[in-house]
């Protein structure tokens, strides 16, 4: 039986936390393709990720997955080549996508694997000179937060006791590099005493880069109503489109997990989901976060709000 270890901070009804366990388990096959590495969950009051195949100490697997982190996230050169932001032109788009794929000869893919999750060079946004990009991309500028640059800032910053805290410890945020993926980052003044906006960003910065590594298991493809991310669905006019995502209870890899997160059966209305067929997969719960802009003109953010299981 493989040695298992349980992700103790990570709560499976999180969006981050759910992208941080499963980018966890991206570099792990990064680090050894052939490794025994698969992930399940358990209920232990919350939905916690259970990682099989590990045989370090605890601290020895987060000092792994910050090595593995600089050596396959080369966020220095999307920033040359993009700029801080993916609000970018075709043609800019293009040639970094061009970069990319010829980076695959030479056995490097992790510029590849990237470009397929950022954008599309064919798809543009209407009234704008700009590619349609990813629903994961929350920050493009606004309020000196950059999609690129924050990635950058991650990984030159994070240390292996920061990875340590974001899957082990306490969830205490330190100032900027938020991708705002966690529900907590919307900050709406309407409920809080003080003006957010004076406060500027703060982040777990550890689960915020493992879940940087999550998002090449969320490519976007043009489809005939335009860009569409693995895992969104578009609401109905007037509604928020919404990220979906699995609770899995069976130990499985990267290669399944990839599968089990494109699942259409996901992305049904509510009152169409059948969990008896989900269940079959081993899918015992599917949580589903609104992606809500907070703001009016320019001056806006763009956030999950707490997800709900469907």
């Amino acid at each position: 039986m493989n040695p298992a270890m349980i992700l103790t901070a990570l709560d499976g009804s999180n969006p981050l936390a759910f992208l941080a366990a499963i980018g966890t388990l991206r570099l792990l096959h990064l680090h050894d393709p052939n490794g025994p590495y698969t992930l399940r969950w358990i209920r232990q009051g919350v939905w916690n990720p259970e990682l099989c195949g590990v045989t370090e100490r605890e601290d020895e697997l987060c000092e792994r997955l910050h090595r593995v982190s600089k050596e396959n996230l080369p966020a220095e050169t999307f920033v040359a080549v993009l700029g801080k932001n993916i609000t970018v032109d075709q043609k800019t788009f293009a040639e970094f996508v061009r970069t990319a794929f010829e980076c695959v000869g030479s056995r490097d893919r992790a510029m590849a694997d990237f470009a397929a999750a950022l954008g599309s060079e064919i798809c543009k946004q209407e009234r704008k000179d700009r590619i349609e990009y990813t629903d994961l991309c929350f920050i493009t500028g606004s309020g000196h937060q950059h999609f690129l640059g924050t990635m950058a800032a991650l990984n030159e910053n994070v240390t292996p006791q920061h990875i340590y805290d974001a899957l082990f410890g306490v969830w205490n945020k330190s100032k900027g590099f938020s991708m705002r993926w966690d529900p907590a980052d919307a900050a709406e003044y309407a409920f809080r005493w003080s003006d957010p906006s004076q406060e500027g960003a703060s982040s777990v910065w550890g689960a915020n880069l493992l879940g940087i590594h999550a998002l090449p298991l969320f490519p976007s493809q043009p489809t005939e109503t335009g860009l569409q991310t693995t895992g969104f669905r578009s609401g109905a006019r007037g509604e928020w489109p919404e990220f979906s995502w699995p609770i899995w209870t069976h130990s499985v890899g990267l290669d399944t997990v990839s599968s089990l997160l494109s699942m259409a059966d996901l992305q049904q209305p509510e009152t169409d989901i059948d969990h008896r067929r989900l269940k079959a997969f081993g899918i015992e719960e599917v949580y589903r976060a609104p992606r809500v802009r907070i703001g009016q003109g320019a001056n806006f953010k763009v956030s999950f709000r707490p997800a709900r299981a469907v």
